[in-house]
């Protein structure tokens, strides 16, 4: 047995106490740190979390999402914050590329093995996304709907989440058999109608793309009579999670606090939608599809349209999305933790096997100090990083 000590949050609270690990799986949360017989690692005072999961960045360090081995490289880094699982995202591409992307994937899973976070699978954000809604991808890349192309997509075995804008022509279709075949199906970069979300929702669809992005605003029904509209209807609907990128530019902390009064407790997800440049001192990077940008702001603006719909991503990693939750919006680390991790693994179909300091789980972990800081990273009990 091993035993890893400190403030451990779980699901139901902090246990000041030890994770019992045996054969890569949660044994058992105990309540006292004495008497431990085995590998003890002590980590006093410190937080014990479940390790973040990240479904959507484009990139981290000096790393971006499309060479297996910048993937494999990001699944190394991810430790030094936290991060146990992600899925790196591709947007603005071809089609090759983006079967290129998930061929990558492949080979990083293998490459990264069991030396880093858990590459889950290919995030597509794109290519059937509304040019209206396009944010800071290239329009060039946008496409229609297409069966050919997504059952080519579903069919490469690695694609595990689809972002599109269910507004198009054919989306319910494409949604049903995403949905049918195994992937998550995310709605974004939308001018969807209320009514067109529910259609999606009914379709299969579970997930929204970075809730208070690229989405329109609501308006009035006559003077003085708000609307409700897209985003409530989001809000509302029960069988959508919301990611939510928590660097507090993209989603103003008052949005944040009142999107969680709605989602908690189960369908809140923190991201990061990082791009290359997350945690290093700021720069100028460059995307996959070619453009520049700059991280002098806090976050990725495009260095040719500044405050002009130039905002791309953003630089945070997992852990600083923790301490934004805690810090700056009030929230708990048992709250925290659920929304880094616990719902994640959750849509992903991951609950059983990670998300949670729980019996049974993976003992994936990461071990924070004051300042939400990582000091330690745990894949299946075995520590592959420690600061």
């Amino acid at each position: 047995m091993k035993y890893i000590k400190g403030r451990i949050v779980t699901p139901d609270g902090i246990v000041n106490g030890a994770v019992a690990v045996e054969h890569g799986r949660i044994a058992k949360v105990e309540s006292t740190d004495t008497g431990l017989s085995g590998e003890v690692f002590n980590y006093d005072s410190n937080l014990i979390v479940p390790g973040f999961i990240d479904i959507h960045l484009h990139g981290i360090g000096p790393y971006t999402m499309f060479g297996a081995d910048d993937m494999a490289g990001a699944a190394g880094l991810q430790l030094q914050y936290g991060t146990t699982a992600f899925l790196p995202t591709a947007a603005s591409m071809t089609d090759d590329e983006f079967m290129e992307f998930a061929k990558n994937i492949a080979q990083a899973q293998k490459l990264a093995g069991g030396a880093g976070a858990v590459i889950v699978g290919a995030h597509f954000e794109g290519p059937f996304i509304n040019p209206a809604k396009k944010g800071g991808m290239d329009a060039k890349y946008l496409q229609p709907m297409s069966m050919e192309k997504c059952r080519r997509y579903a069919e490469t075995g690695v694609l595990k989440y689809m972002t599109l804008s269910p507004e198009l022509p054919g989306g319910e279709e494409v949604i049903r058999y995403l949905s049918q075949n195994g992937v998550v199906v995310s709605l974004g970069h939308t001018m969807a109608t209320r009514e067109e979300s529910l259609l999606a929702a009914d379709a299969g669809a579970t997930a929204v793309c970075h809730l208070f992005n690229t989405f329109d605003r609501t308006g009035e029904a006559e003077p003085g009579v708000w609307k409700p509209g897209l985003v409530e209807a989001i809000l509302e609907n029960k069988k959508l999670f919301c990611e939510l990128i928590c660097d507090m530019q993209h989603v103003f902390p008052a949005y944040v606090r009142l999107a969680e009064a709605a989602l908690r407790p189960h369908r809140f997800i923190a991201i990061t939608d990082s791009m290359t440049g997350a945690g290093q001192p700021p720069g100028d990077y460059q995307m996959v599809d070619g453009r520049w940008y700059s991280t002098a702001s806090g976050a990725g603006r495009l260095r040719n349209e500044p405050g002009r719909n130039g905002l791309v991503g953003s630089i945070i990693t997992m852990n600083q999305a923790f301490a934004n939750l805690i810090n700056v919006c009030g929230f708990d680390a048992v709250a925290a933790a659920r929304y880094t991790s616990t719902n994640a693994a959750l849509l992903l179909g991951l609950d059983r096997e990670m998300g949670a300091v729980e019996s049974g789980r993976r003992a994936n972990l990461a071990v924070l100090n004051e300042r939400y800081e990582c000091v330690a990273t745990f894949i299946e009990g075995e520590r592959l990083y420690a600061n």
